[in-house]
């Protein structure tokens, strides 16, 4: 135990000297390179993992880069970032150009980050306005337009990166001339993840999935949650009034049974709720046809409760067993922050 915390601890130290490292050579050479009356800004950027577990969660105020995802989940494209600075009212005041990225582990060696510079030009006539600064990634667009049109399409044969959005508030007035290092930024993806899957004990008793379907969901999504431009921080997005959802409506699409499927955002609510179609096999033969919903489960396996939308940043995770005769289905409804997750850790809904 011991070992495990001084591993744990070195592991620490090791990644705040190797940041200080790549901020400080950034920062030697911005200094040189920045004009007087441009600004230069150094931060650092991680996909926004919650790890909060209280009850009454309500949106994604606590993170931590400690465990990443897998695939891509986590992943920026260092050449499809753009960022801008915004006054306190949601308005745009400028970009910032000459970007430098430069891709670290994090502090638990495990995740990763992205160490950023850039400048600021002509920053002087409105630095004072200067009170957030807003960053898209993956979102396939060199230019800063406004980010409430900003959409993507599924793809999902050929989507490498997830879109993501993230903001952070500039805690004091910006300095010409210089580079000024702001807090950490942590992005939040414009898609959810849903995965299917048996508990460990079905494969013994023959059992594996066939096929499964989502019925109703959205071909294309928004970059932004709605409330994009009214937060500080991305944390302080509150999952009741941010569902962005752009009608884009397909009827089935296919989830494979190995791997995640990535959805755009969905409002379950209306005459066609988003369900998943599940081809049971046993031995190799049919063993039934059961549809799942995005709701929760009782102790039989019986959907209760209003249905769940599907929103941004969430991790729809259900499993399948046998019990008594019976198939039971459970669906656990995550903020989308971990790689494993321990029983009821994350759960939200």
């Amino acid at each position: 135990m011991l070992t495990r915390f001084i591993d744990k601890f070195i592991q620490r130290v090791a990644f705040v000297i190797m940041l200080c490292m790549v901020m400080a050579a950034c920062s030697d050479s911005d200094d040189d390179a920045v004009g007087t009356e441009d600004v230069s800004v150094a931060f650092t950027l991680t996909v926004a993992d919650a790890t909060s577990t209280r009850a009454d969660n309500d949106g994604w105020d606590d993170y931590s880069p400690a465990q990443d995802g897998i695939l891509n989940e986590n992943m920026v494209n260092t050449d499809d970032i753009i960022i801008a600075i915004y006054d306190d009212k949601g308005n745009k005041v400028d970009i910032v150009e000459d970007l430098r990225v430069t891709k670290i582990s994090d502090a638990s060696g495990t995740g990763t980050m992205y160490a950023i510079t850039g400048v600021w030009r002509n920053a002087k006539p409105n630095v004072e306005r200067a009170k957030r600064l807003m960053v898209m990634a993956n979102c396939n667009t060199s230019v800063w337009s406004d980010p409430s049109t900003l959409t993507y399409d599924l793809n999902p044969g050929t989507r490498k990166y997830i879109p993501m959005w993230g903001v952070v508030k500039i805690p004091e007035a910006l300095t010409l001339g210089k580079q000024n290092q702001l807090p950490n930024i942590q992005m939040l993806r414009a898609m959810a993840k849903v995965s299917v899957k048996l508990r460990d004990d079905m494969t013994d008793y023959g059992y594996t999935i066939g096929s499964m379907t989502v019925n109703n969901y959205n071909t294309k999504g928004y970059c932004v949650p709605k409330t994009f431009n009214e937060v500080d921080n991305t944390s302080e997005v509150r999952f009741a009034n941010s569902l962005n959802v752009l009608d884009s409506h397909a009827d089935k699409i296919s989830l494979p049974t190995t791997a995640p499927l990535y959805l755009p955002e969905y409002d379950n609510s209306g005459t066609n709720p988003a369900t998943i179609t599940v081809k049971l096999n046993r031995n190799g033969k049919l063993e039934g046809t059961y549809t799942l919903y995005f709701r929760n489960y009782d102790s039989d396996g019986k959907p209760t409760g209003p249905t769940y939308p599907i929103q941004r940043n969430h991790y729809y995770q259900y499993l399948i067993y046998k019990e008594t005769g019976k198939i039971i289905v459970t669906l656990h409804v995550r903020k989308w922050n971990r790689r494993i997750y321990p029983e009821n850790d994350g759960i939200i809904m």
